[in-house]
């Protein structure tokens, strides 16, 4: 009787201890500073997830460990697209929100005009740190026909589309209506014309597994 009482507690421990650790992960809540107008966000590092096969390449740079674009994705948070939304309306960046799911789901229609438009909204800047080094999120990047990758962040907001993505990007590397914050600097169309462009530099990243901080920094408008 006593030896079945203390499996039975060591059990109740245990299932304690997965809950407890688990609302932990699932709670995780971005950090405000109102000072340097930043919203920082803790994630992994995912070197070669970008390249993953059976996926959508070279498209996701931050993306909620809850959403289905999780394994293409170089970082990824515990911080919901949702909350990271929050934190950058608390500082007064404004949503761009001009972008419709035909902007992804019409790419392959040529006579469609929504995979051709750029992301519009506040500008953001995306720095990566780890080992107390900040470096942009370009420096862990390469862009195929280019010296240096193209990015030019905006905050385009897009949240009312997340029911039918769920990608739980935060940040695409293009112009895409699945993603909280997009680059401006390339189209839907140019995906579809170009391919996979955009690759990870593994070489510069730590590696895999390694927790860092994504910071999100508001510029102008």
């Amino acid at each position: 009787m006593t030896m079945e009482c203390g499996g039975r507690s060591r059990r109740f421990v245990l299932v304690i201890a997965v809950a407890a650790a688990t609302a932990l992960q699932s709670s995780a809540k971005p950090i405000i500073d109102r000072a340097r107008r930043e919203v920082r966000i803790p994630a992994v590092v995912q070197p070669h997830a970008m390249d993953r096969p059976f996926g959508v390449k070279g498209h996701h740079a931050i993306v909620w460990k809850g959403g289905r674009s999780k394994s293409w994705a170089l970082f990824v948070t515990p911080v919901s697209d949702h909350d990271v939304r929050l934190a950058l309306d608390s500082l007064g960046a404004k949503r761009g929100e001009n972008l419709r799911p035909d902007t992804w789901n019409a790419r392959e229609d040529p006579e469609n005009a929504e995979p051709d438009k750029r992301v519009d909204g506040t500008k953001i800047e995306v720095f990566v740190e780890w080992n107390r080094e900040r470096v942009p999120l370009a420096h862990v990047l390469s862009e195929e026909g280019s010296a240096a990758p193209r990015v030019d962040f905006r905050y385009g907001g897009h949240e009312a589309w997340q029911k039918e993505f769920r990608s739980g990007c935060i940040v695409c590397l293009y112009s895409c209506p699945g993603g909280a914050i997009g680059n401006h600097s390339h189209t839907i169309r140019d995906y579809v014309r170009d391919g996979v462009i955009y690759a990870s530099r593994p070489e510069r990243l730590p590696r895999a597994g390694t927790k860092v901080t994504i910071i999100l920094k508001v510029g102008g408008s």
